[in-house]
């Protein structure tokens, strides 16, 4: 008898054991959860749908009449849709964080959808700074830092006349806190990116600045402007003007933006009419919404006895990057290793990328891999934790897509799978204790009836 409950047992717990179809979710701390369930629910007289954290306690239950009951702790942040069943958790802090599982309790147990739910802070702010700058007539050497909260990289480039690279490749560090830090050369910028899979900051140097060998004009300071975006034009110096004077806002120095006399008396001129705004202050210039065509320099000029510019700008008008697909070519699993070989796609380039695990680690083979595409912005693939991740940027805006090692790698999901059966042996073992019990406080009670009336 004691072996058939073990099987019962064994039998229970099979479908949390084996799971293999758990999907990760990363959000960040203070959003909204949505987990679906893609799977049609049917419940039976004596069935009820749950929502479970952690195989142990339970979020929502709903009886087969459609009546739902919120579990204390969570009333006012969880709702769960009748139509689908989804689950839509509010404010999620990082107590929030494991695994969710939506199933049919009832004469027969069924697992409709598995999460891992992993919550994550925004990334800390990010800073670059120029360490030491070598300046010859020939060329410029720069070593760079940058930090965030917990880590920091150093790294060294180098310029001639015509182009820079950076020493020894792109650097990189994973933080403690799971992030990621990159610092990198993107155009005629050096970049430091920090990020998660859930937030990302950036900080960036324009090397034309520092390098005299590569600055056209010293004085023009570059402004990247995602399309549609608006843009503040900065006049930091003070503008006095005199009775003969005037003051202009002009574009690629042909035409003119806004016009201010010396009474005060402003003027915008009629193709920005609707889309600049002049400071009174500080005669600083808010341009709106800004489209490709509005690419170009904007230079902030008193005109008069003596022309003199106070501010000038190179604005570059970017669109957000497409969308990046990051799909595994192939997987080769021994005993002892797994290799696996992937590519990152875009609308313009891809990468590929091999990575080798063991049962230790995961190693990038021959470091991160990046490329630079037609229209400016970055392809990166890198490792990050148990993730392969790939990130496309700009200057303006970012996208990612992302591989967990564990789901084609043995070796990367074999611990997940031995405490899956861990918790089904314990289940198993208490599950059997308990009918042990029962079964022999029915006997004993029989006994002493019989033993009573024997007597």
């Amino acid at each position: 008898m004691m072996f058939i409950f073990v099987i019962l047992g064994l039998l229970l717990c099979e479908e949390v054991a084996g799971s293999s179809n758990v999907t990760t979710v990363f959000v960040q701390k203070g959003k909204d959860l949505h987990l679906d369930v893609k799977k049609p629910v049917v419940l039976g007289n004596q069935a009820e749908f749950k929502w479970t954290v952690n195989n142990t306690h339970n979020i929502v239950r709903l009886s087969p009449d459609n009546e739902t009951r919120i579990i204390p702790g969570y009333e006012g942040r969880a709702e769960v849709s009748l139509q689908s069943h989804s689950l839509l958790l509010k404010n999620v802090q990082q107590s929030d964080s494991g695994d969710y599982t939506a199933h049919i309790t009832g004469d027969e147990d069924q697992c409709l959808a598995e999460y891992k739910v992993i919550i994550q802070d925004p990334v800390s702010p990010v800073n670059l700074s120029v360490d030491s700058v070598s300046n010859s007539t020939e060329s410029c050497n720069l070593t760079v830092s940058c930090s965030t909260e917990r880590s920091h990289i150093n790294s060294t480039f180098g310029c001639d006349t015509q182009t820079c690279y950076q020493e020894g490749g792109e650097q990189s560090e994973v933080t403690t806190s799971g992030s990621s830090v990159h610092v990198y050369l993107l155009n005629d910028s050096i970049i430091c990116n920090h990020s998660n899979q859930v937030s990302w900051t950036k900080d960036l140097k324009k090397i034309q600045t520092l390098c005299p060998l590569n600055t056209v004009s010293g004085a023009v300071t570059p402004v990247f402007v995602k399309l549609g975006d608006n843009v503040l034009l900065e006049v930091k110096k003070p503008v006095v003007l005199t009775e003969e004077e005037d003051f202009f806002w002009r574009f690629n120095t042909s035409y003119s933006i806004v016009k201010l006399s010396y009474e005060s008396k402003e003027t915008i001129f009629k193709k920005y009419s609707q889309r600049a705004e002049l400071s009174d202050q500080n005669h600083s210039l808010l341009l709106k919404n800004l489209q490709q065509a509005d690419s170009g320099r904007y230079v902030a000029q008193v005109t008069g006895g003596i022309d003199r510019i106070i501010a000038e700008y190179k604005v570059i008008v970017q669109n957000p990057v497409s969308p990046v697909q990051l799909s595994v070519d192939s997987v080769s699993n021994s005993i002892e290793s797994c290799n696996l070989t992937v590519t990152c796609s875009t609308q313009d380039p891809n990468i590929s990328s091999t990575f080798r695990c063991d049962t230790q680690t995961c190693n990038q083979m021959g470091g991160e891999q990046s490329e630079d595409t037609t229209s400016g912005s970055s392809l990166h693939v890198y490792l990050l934790n148990d993730s392969i991740i790939c990130n496309h940027s700009n200057q303006v805006s970012w996208t990612k897509d992302m591989k967990e090692i564990q789901h084609f790698c043995r070796l990367a999901g074999s611990e997940s799978l031995s405490a899956g059966i861990s918790v089904c042996l314990v289940k198993t073992v208490v599950f059997s204790v308990g009918l042990v019990i029962m079964v022999s406080a029915v006997i004993s009670v029989h006994l002493m009836e019989k033993f009573k009336k024997q007597k």
